[in-house]
């Protein structure tokens, strides 16, 4: 077998929301072009890289696990000495090698906490064990309720209704650079507007354009769910979260961008490129950060 008969896929930076969507839909298994490539193996190449994200790492891991669902084996071929750094920080190589990794292991790297595959079964573990890392590790003082209630309520809602073939991931860091900490929740299901439109047509409702129904997503009297953990509460609460801590708040789904800025500020947009799923952004500036209320037990000395 020779290297031209295996496809390389070259992971850039994305600046612009619009250029990432594309690469990812040109990417996905469904358009890999089984004759000239016909080795089922990818060889993913960051030497094109110079910095990475949370919002670049969360869909590449769906990426590869719907290239590992279908037998691909994945190697990482080029980086550079930076990016290579980082992506050990976390065990990448390590989850390239294979689907069944969630990447739920002790940090290498302080500021960042492994990737992990969104499963039922480990949800409210998994976002208390974020909360407690970042706690402990970085904000002693700091509650980070916020952050963990904001996640689970984020895994509740691409568990239960995103119809994906394949698990999503999130991914969560924190940049001392920008004294922000960066959660990424990823799915390449249907996505909201499609969820909510498909809700309407069950109850005999008029379909709504994606934006509208994304906007529909978000009132509170309103869900397009069915467990009764979460019936149309779950997107109140994580923006009425990150509203209190002047926060930001990306949602990218189906061809329609939500764009929630720290100062309140909310922005619709259509694309034309469809996004495969929903990947969600919660920004956290950590300067608004409440402190921990003290048990007034605790300040009984008799």
């Amino acid at each position: 077998m020779t290297i031209s008969k295996i496809k390389t896929i070259h992971v850039v930076d994305f600046n612009n929301v619009e250029t990432h969507v594309k690469w990812l839909n040109s990417n996905r298994v469904q358009n890999h072009n089984y004759r000239a490539f016909p080795a089922k193996a990818i060889y993913l190449d960051f030497s094109l890289s110079r910095f990475l994200k949370p919002y670049h790492i969360a869909p590449l891991a769906c990426l590869i696990h719907e290239y590992q669902s279908k037998g691909f084996k994945i190697k990482i071929s080029k980086t550079i000495p930076r990016i290579k750094d980082y992506l050990g920080s976390f065990g990448f190589d390590r989850f390239c090698d294979s689907v069944t990794e969630t990447g739920l292991e002790d940090p290498r790297d302080q500021k960042t906490f492994p990737l992990w595959l969104i499963r039922d079964e480990g949800k409210e573990f998994y976002t208390i064990r974020v909360k407690e890392y970042f706690e402990n590790n970085h904000f002693s003082g700091h509650d980070l309720f916020v952050l963990g209630n904001s996640l689970g309520e984020l895994l509740n809602n691409i568990f239960d209704h995103s119809h994906s073939k394949i698990p999503g991931y999130t991914f969560t860091q924190y940049n001392t650079r920008t004294n922000s900490i960066i959660t990424c929740v990823c799915d390449f299901g249907i996505g909201i507007p499609n969820s909510v439109n498909r809700f309407l047509k069950k109850t005999g409702e008029q379909k709504l354009a994606n934006d509208k129904a994304l906007e529909k997503a978000f009132e509170l009297s309103f869900s397009a769910l069915t467990k009764p953990h979460n019936r149309g509460f779950g997107w109140d609460t994580v923006i009425g979260n990150i509203k209190t801590l002047q926060g930001r708040l990306l949602i990218i789904s189906n061809n329609t961008v939500f764009v929630l800025h720290p100062n309140g500020k909310i922005n619709t947009q259509l694309f034309t490129s469809n996004f495969p799923g929903t990947l969600i952004v919660v920004t956290l500036y950590t300067s608004n950060l409440p402190l921990k209320e003290v048990n007034s037990d605790e300040l009984d000395l008799f």
